[in-house]
C-alpha cells in the first residue's frame, strides 16, 4: 500500500511540474474570484452556451447537445434562453425567479434550477413547475436531492420527486455537455478555451482532476497487478472516514481555542448549532442531508428585543459572520430597518457580505473547502502543526471582529 501511495505521489509530483511549466494552473475565474457565483458566472456562462443566439456564434448546436441528451422536445433553432427569469410575486405556491428558463413559441419549456453552494427555498421547486410543467432540472454540484420543503407546500400542493423534476450535477451531466461542446468548437480557439476554463472550473468544485493523461497513468498503476487494485479498494474504502477525522480533528480544535478566548471575555459558546461527530459524518455519508451548515454561535450583544450572535459554520467552506434576531425571529438581516448594524459589522471589514441570515459573512482567510477537498489548504490539516496554526489564526481573527463589533454596538 505504501508503494501505491508512493507511486501515486510521484505522477502527481511530476504531472504538477509540467502544469506549472505550461500555465494550465492559470484559470481565469479563479483569478477574477468568481468561482462560486451562482448568477454571474454559472447560470450567465451556462444560458450563453444554450443561447442560439449567443455570442458563441454557433446557433443552437450546444442547445441541441443538451435536449438530445435528455431527449427533450423542443424548437432549439427558435428557442428564447432567459437568465434570472420573473415569473410572478412570490407566494406560496407561485412567483420567484428561475434561474434558466429556456422556451419555445410552442409553449414547450426547459427551466434549470441552479444550486451552487445556496440553500433550498420554500416551494422554489413547486413554483417553478407551477409555471411551466415541462422539463425542471435541479442542477447541483454532486446531483443532491432538494429539502423536501421546496417541492411540497401541503397535500393538494406538491411535486412527485420521481416524475416531476430531475436531478442533475456539474460533476457529470454537466461536464459531459461542457466536453461535447468543446469537441463542437474545436476549431474556434477563443471559444475552446473559454469553455476549458470553465471546465477546469466545475472539475476544481467537484474535486476532479482535469488530467486525463495523469489521471490514466494513476490507474493503469492501480491495476498492473492484484495487489495494488486491491490496496487502491481498500484506500477507496477508508478515504471518507479519513475526511471525517480531519474534519473532525479541526473542529474539536478550534472549539477548545474558541472556548477559552471567549471565557477571557465573558462570552460562552451556545449549542443552537453545535457540532457533532454525526453532523461531520453525515456530511459525507449522506448526500440526502440538507442541514449541512452546522458549527459554533455565540451571543454578543442583547437589548430590548434585539440579540446579535457571532457564528462559525461549514457549508462547502468554513466561513463566519454575525447575525440578527429580533424577537427571537431570524433571517431579517438584510432588512432595511437593521442597515445601521449592517453598516458596522461592514466597517470591521469591508469583505463581509450581507444576507438575509447574516448581517455580515465571510470566509475564512485560509479557504478551507470540505466539500470538494481536494486543496493544500485542506490536506495541510493533516499534519497537526499546521492544523494547530490553522485554528490559531482563526480564533484570533474571530476574536477580533467580536470585540470590535462589541466595542461598536455599546455606543448604540
Amino acid at each position: 500500500m505504501k508503494n501505491l501511495l508512493k507511486k501515486v505521489a510521484e505522477i502527481s509530483k511530476k504531472y504538477q511540474h509540467l502544469a506549472e511549466a505550461s500555465g494550465s494552473n492559470f484559470n481565469v475565474f479563479k483569478v477574477i474570484n468568481v468561482t462560486t457565483d451562482e448568477v454571474r458566472l454559472h447560470s450567465r456562462f451556462i444560458a450563453e452556451l444554450l443561447n442560439p443566439e449567443g455570442s458563441h456564434g454557433q446557433q443552437d448546436v450546444f442547445l441541441k447537445l443538451f435536449t438530445e441528451i435528455y431527449k427533450i422536445e423542443i424548437d432549439t433553432k427558435g428557442a428564447t434562453v432567459e437568465v434570472e427569469k420573473h415569473v410572478g410575486t412570490v407566494t406560496d405556491t407561485t412567483g420567484g425567479f428561475i434561474d434558466i428558463f429556456i422556451s419555445d413559441n410552442r409553449g414547450r419549456a426547459i427551466t434549470i434550477e441552479n444550486k451552487i453552494y445556496a440553500s433550498d427555498q420554500k416551494s422554489q421547486l413547486l413554483r417553478y413547475y407551477k409555471h411551466n410543467e415541462n422539463n425542471l432540472f435541479y442542477l447541483t454540484l454532486f446531483g443532491n436531492e432538494p429539502a423536501k420543503y421546496s417541492y411540497e407546500f401541503d397535500d393538494k400542493n406538491k411535486l412527485d420527486p420521481e416524475k416531476d423534476f430531475k436531478l442533475i450535477s456539474y460533476k457529470y451531466d454537466i461536464k459531459d455537455w461542457l466536453v461535447a461542446c468543446r469537441k463542437e468548437a474545436v476549431e474556434l480557439p477563443l471559444l475552446r478555451e473559454g469553455i476549458s476554463h470553465y471546465l477546469n472550473l466545475i472539475e476544481t468544485l467537484t474535486g476532479q482532476s482535469s488530467n486525463d493523461i495523469m489521471n490514466k497513468e494513476i490507474t493503469d498503476s492501480i491495476v498492473e497487478n492484484k495487489e495494488s487494485l486491491k490496496n487502491a479498494s481498500l484506500i477507496a474504502e477508508n478515504l471518507t472516514a479519513a475526511k471525517i477525522k480531519i474534519q473532525w480533528l479541526f473542529w474539536k480544535s478550534l472549539k477548545e481555542k474558541l472556548e477559552k478566548k471567549l471565557k477571557e471575555n465573558e462570552l460562552d459558546l451556545i449549542n443552537e448549532k453545535n457540532v457533532s461527530w454525526q453532523n461531520v459524518r453525515s456530511y459525507y455519508q449522506d448526500s440526502r442531508n440538507k442541514d449541512r451548515n452546522y458549527g459554533f454561535m455565540v451571543k454578543i450583544f442583547h437589548k430590548g428585543d434585539i440579540s446579535i450572535h457571532f457564528g462559525i459554520e461549514v457549508d462547502h467552506k468554513i466561513f463566519f459572520g454575525f447575525t440578527i434576531e429580533d424577537d427571537k425571529k431570524g433571517g431579517i438581516s438584510n432588512q432595511e430597518k437593521y442597515s445601521d448594524y449592517k453598516n458596522l459589522v461592514q466597517e470591521i471589514n469591508p469583505n463581509y457580505k450581507n444576507h438575509e441570515y447574516w448581517l455580515g459573512w465571510r470566509y475564512t482567510e485560509e479557504i478551507l473547502d470540505f466539500r470538494a477537498f481536494n486543496t493544500d489548504a485542506v490536506f495541510n490539516l493533516a499534519d497537526r502543526k499546521i492544523l494547530d496554526a490553522t485554528t490559531t489564526t482563526i480564533t484570533t481573527d474571530v476574536i477580533n471582529d467580536i470585540n470590535q463589533l462589541k466595542a461598536k454596538l455599546e455606543n448604540i
